[in-house]
């Protein structure tokens, strides 16, 4: 029982995390008030910023996220040129986001082209189990951050646990209690592309 409260602690906060992704582009919002995903941002500049990709991932369209992403205009409207470093995607496209980024060819070509991405790009691949359809995310959408994303998971206080002792129960019982304080969000759209896969 103790070994599956600390679990459910742990996926508590994750599940918490994700969520900024699996709405990213409905109601995560960041300081412009725009969902984070969204072709419609507008910098201190008033220029029009575009974080959103159409289409599903592939090695296409992977490619035009790290040039929107290098191209990338930020708040003060200045081309940042953020890297692309971590892509997310839910465990259904985790095998596809492997194969076009860790391949040492091209994936899913007959030609013996270089794979950039594994070459040149150094992406990481990751997955979590609350992106997906079954935890109320999507199957298909995708994000690429960059190495100045501003999405952040403040921990105001880690998981603490205490053990209230029978004698202050009034049937006498052990009661196991756990806590924890985060906030998670995004502070602005720089340094993140993504698609809702479609």
């Amino acid at each position: 029982m103790v070994r599956n409260f600390a679990r459910r602690a742990r996926t508590t906060r994750d599940s918490n995390a994700m969520a900024i992704f699996r709405t990213a582009t409905t109601t995560t919002t960041t300081a412009d008030g725009v969902a984070l995903i969204s072709d419609s941002h507008i910098n201190l500049n008033g220029t029009t910023v575009n974080n959103k990709v159409t289409g599903a991932l592939s090695e296409t369209t992977l490619n035009t996220a790290i040039v929107q992403l290098l191209e990338m205009k930020a708040e003060d409207d200045v081309v940042d040129g953020s890297l692309a470093q971590t892509l997310l995607v839910p465990p259904a496209l985790y095998k596809s986001a492997v194969e076009i980024t860790e391949s040492e060819l091209r994936s899913g070509t007959a030609n013996n082209d270089m794979n950039v991405y594994s070459a040149k790009y150094g992406i990481n691949v990751y997955t979590s189990q609350f992106l997906g359809a079954a935890a109320g995310g999507s199957d298909a959408a995708w994000w690429l951050l960059g190495n100045n994303h501003s999405i952040y998971r403040f921990v105001r206080q880690g998981v603490q646990t205490d053990l209230v002792d029978y004698k202050t129960q009034r049937n006498n019982n052990y009661i196991y209690k756990g806590e924890f304080r985060e906030v998670v969000g995004p502070m602005s759209f720089e340094g993140i592309v993504g698609s809702s896969g479609s």
